[in-house]
């Protein structure tokens, strides 16, 4: 059997190749195991500042492995349109993937191929089964092998078209959400994304964010391609398919990492930024020879989790103008206030005062519809207990 390792990484996510990247810098005996090392087909994007706080612990380039956006705009029929400070960035994943895979085998990472299919316990350590058959012994195995799921999720349809098309998406920027391009008071509640790529071409999403049960992608590919028609734009790419669930729990089992530690915001599916700049951290832990489980835990703080969850049953019930409405008021709030909510790890008196600031920008109708769905599920709640 081959020696005992400090940490064993099950999964080749951004979680799981930016944490072994970490520990085997940290001096760490490493190994990664995953099926494949091919570079993530998904669209991952964050804002620019949480990419400039993560990149330094992580050895990267934030120009490198990044396109930056500005401005980031938001379009609501109710607010019109507004254009945030915010620097956006979406993740050039080849230049990424690259360097944090030579990260990890330049500090002498090891790569396996395979599956962790099991961990159990022994003496003081932990042993890794893997899918052949084989057993590897580590102090820790990190398992960032993914979450369930769940039964909210939020969808999206891509298609890339050849740009620009500034009417839709700002020279430069990056359209966040925009509601009123896809609103059909009939149909579930869906906003457009969009983002210029590195090609010329731009990528335009119709974006369910949260349904349960989820809408299915026929729909919101049969939406998107009548604003295509009705614009005269062609797809020029492959379609992007998405589905984030948004509701599964941790796993209580377990050294967890990404979607499996409740890492992707219930009310967003934003998950990328918090696991980049976890993987440093817990790296310094191990590397202290620490626990790093409360390192995860500051992660995902259980009050804060529990207002975004709310947070996402919030919004699950609204139809389209109620929708509307509640991020036209959403994205009144200073910057501050509103980066706080979209943040997993945000301290959870930041997160309850985003949300009262909203509740207070809104109409007296969505007021009520929001003190009526806290009482719901907080009664739901009290009776599962």
């Amino acid at each position: 059997m081959p020696a005992p390792l400090d940490v064993l990484v099950a999964g080749a996510g951004p979680a799981g190749l930016s944490a072994a990247a970490a520990c085997a810098a940290a001096g760490l005996r490493t190994a990664l195991v995953a099926p494949s090392l091919r570079v993530w087909p998904a669209t991952y994007c964050l804002w620019a500042d949480e990419l400039a706080a993560a990149a330094p612990s992580l050895g990267l380039d934030p120009g490198a492995v990044a396109a930056a956006y500005a401005p980031t705009v938001v379009r609501t029929a109710a607010g019109g349109e507004r254009r945030l400070r915010r620097g956006y960035a979406r993740l050039r994943n080849g230049a990424l993937h690259a360097a944090l895979l030579e990260r990890l085998r330049s500090s002498g990472g090891e790569v396996v191929p395979g599956r962790v299919t099991g961990v159990r316990a022994e003496a003081g350590r932990e042993v890794a089964v893997l899918s052949g058959g084989g057993e590897r012994v580590a102090r820790v195995v990190l398992d960032a092998r993914g979450g369930g799921p769940g039964s909210a999720q939020q969808r999206a349809w891509g298609e890339v078209v050849a740009g620009p098309v500034g009417d839709l998406v700002p020279p430069g920027g990056a359209l966040l959400m925009d509601w009123a391009a896809l609103a059909d008071p009939a149909a579930p509640p869906a906003f457009l994304y969009g983002l210029p790529l590195d090609d010329g071409t731009v990528l335009l999403e119709a974006t369910s964010l949260a349904a349960r049960p989820p809408v299915p992608l026929e729909h919101l590919r049969a939406r998107l391609g009548a604003l295509l028609a009705d614009r005269g734009l062609r797809p020029a790419g492959e379609a992007e398919r998405v589905a984030i669930p948004l509701d599964v729990p941790p796993r209580r089992t377990g050294t967890v990492l990404g979607a499996a530690a409740g890492l992707v915001h219930p009310a967003t599916g934003y998950s990328v930024a918090s696991s980049l700049r976890l993987g440093p951290r817990v790296a310094g832990a191990l590397a202290a020879g620490q626990d790093p489980r409360p390192v995860l835990r500051a992660a995902r703080r259980r009050t804060t989790a529990g207002l975004l969850d709310l947070g996402l049953e919030v919004l699950l019930p609204l139809d389209t103008a109620a929708t509307d409405a509640f991020f036209a008021a959403f994205f009144t709030l200073p910057e501050r206030s509103w980066a706080a909510y979209l943040d997993v790890g945000a301290a959870p008196t930041a997160v309850a005062a985003a949300m009262a600031r909203t509740f207070a920008a809104l109409p007296a109708a969505q007021r009520a519809h929001l003190l009526r769905t806290a009482a719901r599920v907080g009664l739901g709640r009290l009776t599962r207990r």
